[in-house]
C-alpha cells in the first residue's frame, strides 16, 4: 500500500528552546535534547525532523502535527488527542502509552516502534502502515479503520471493542490473549495458526 509522505524540504537545523520561544515548529530539523521542562502547546508542527529527541522533559498540550518525521525518539505518555496527525512518520521510536484518542490519522507509517499501551480509542485511521511494532496491552476501541496494513506486529493481550477489522489481514501478526467481541472479529483474516486463538477465546476446544 502506498501512503502519502511527508512533504519536507529544506529543513533548518533549531534548538528546541528558541522554537518553544519563539512559538515556531515550521521546516526546522531538531537533533539537540533539552535538560529543562518545556511545554510545546496550541500549534501546528509543520514539515519537521525530530531525531533522537527524548520528550521526557517535553509536554505536549493540543498539538497537531503534519508533514512530521520522528526518528528514535521517546514519546512515551505523550498525548495527541482529538488532533489532526496527517502524513507523519515514526521510525524506531518508543511510544510507551501514548494516546491518539479520538484523532484524524492519516497517511501514518509506524516503523520497528515500541508501542506498548497505546491508544486509539475513537480514532479515526486511514492510509496506514505499521511495520515490526510492539502493539502490546493496545486499544482499538470505536476506531473506524479504512486502508491499514500490518506486517509483523504484536498485538498480544490488546483490546479491540466496536471496531470492524473487515478484510484487515493479521495473517504475519501475534494476536495471543487479544481480547476481542464478535463484531470486531467478523471479516478480519488470520492464518490456520492463529484461528486456535480465537477459538479459544470462545471458549472452543480443540480434540
Amino acid at each position: 500500500m502506498k501512503i502519502k509522505e511527508p512533504k519536507i524540504t529544506k529543513c533548518l537545523e533549531y534548538n528546541l528552546l528558541d522554537a518553544v520561544k519563539d512559538n515556531d515548529f515550521n521546516n526546522y530539523i531538531f537533533t539537540s535534547n533539552v535538560d529543562e521542562e518545556i511545554e510545546i502547546s496550541d500549534l501546528t508542527i509543520d514539515s519537521c525532523i525530530f531525531k533522537n529527541i527524548d520528550f521526557s522533559n517535553i509536554k505536549i498540550n493540543k498539538v497537531e502535527l503534519i508533514d512530521v518525521v520522528f526518528e528514535n525518539c521517546d514519546l512515551s505518555n505523550k498525548k495527541f488527542d482529538y488532533k489532526l496527525i496527517d502524513r507523519v512518520k515514526f521510525i524506531n521510536c518508543k511510544m510507551l502509552g501514548t494516546s491518539f484518542i479520538g484523532s484524524s490519522i492519516k497517511d501514518i507509517k509506524i516503523d520497528n516502534c515500541v508501542c506498548k499501551y497505546i491508544n486509539f480509542a475513537e480514532a479515526k485511521m486511514s492510509n496506514v502502515i505499521v511495520n515490526k511494532t510492539d502493539f502490546t496491552q493496545m486499544t482499538f476501541l470505536e476506531t473506524k479503520i479504512k486502508n491499514i496494513e500490518l506486517n509483523e506486529v504484536d498485538f498480544s493481550n490488546s483490546e479491540i471493542s466496536n471496531t470492524s477489522l473487515n478484510n484487515i489481514d493479521f495473517s504475519t501478526c501475534k494476536i495471543l490473549g487479544i481480547m476481542i467481541d464478535m463484531f470486531s472479529l467478523q471479516g478480519m483474516i488470520i492464518n490456520s495458526f492463529q484461528s486456535a486463538d480465537l477459538v479459544g477465546m470462545l471458549g472452543v476446544k480443540f480434540k
